[in-house]
């Protein structure tokens, strides 16, 4: 198994074997990326492939920083592409961040929907993420899982800092809305 700084030096020079590596080694955690931007496999899928045509395209771009620094890098421009594909198919517009009613999480989760949320894996949290209206479910992305700030949210998205803010506390509700339905349902 090559390392990551065999991998960026092989992609560096258009190694098909480094390329292939790369490839395999981190198609499955990009794919898992893109598909919490885009909550569609099909749209994921197409989605992948762009951002694996621009890694390869601009991989001399790319400075090795140490190790993680490729992995960090391969995020980047998988979140960029998803971005770009929720706005190239206009998903992801300024109405997309208007409020949907949802301002705060349901007060009533009893000690038996709180048990129940604890037991819940992480491709049902996923796909439960995934259900959020395209704005909240981006700036929940972004800032939660990614780790960007609201300033960068607001850069990237073309949107104030505060509506940042107020959407992700909106994802949030809307979220645990959805968590405690779900449960709910389990239990029934």
């Amino acid at each position: 198994m090559m390392s990551e700084r065999d991998i960026t030096q092989g992609c560096k020079q258009g190694n098909p074997i480094a390329q292939r590596e790369l490839f395999d080694r981190y198609s499955p955690f990009l794919m898992a990326v893109i598909y919490r931007y885009i909550g569609d496999d099909d749209d994921a899928k197409d989605v992948l492939q762009e951002t694996f045509l621009t890694i390869f395209s601009t991989f001399k771009f790319f400075k090795w920083k140490g190790e993680g620094s490729l992995k960090a890098w391969l995020t980047r421009v998988a979140v960029t592409r998803s971005l770009n594909f929720l706005r190239d198919k206009k998903r992801l517009k300024t109405t997309s961040f208007n409020s949907a009613g949802i301002s705060k999480p349901p007060d009533d989760i009893d000690e038996e929907t709180t048990y129940g949320i604890n037991r819940l894996d992480i491709d049902t949290i996923l796909k439960l993420i995934a259900e959020l209206p395209d704005g909240y479910r981006t700036v929940f992305n972004l800032y939660c899982l990614d780790g960007f700030s609201h300033q960068e949210i607001a850069e990237q998205l073309g949107i104030s800092e505060k509506t940042s803010s107020s959407q992700l506390a909106r994802a949030k509700a809307l979220l645990a809305t959805k968590i405690k339905e779900y449960v709910k349902k389990q239990n029934e």
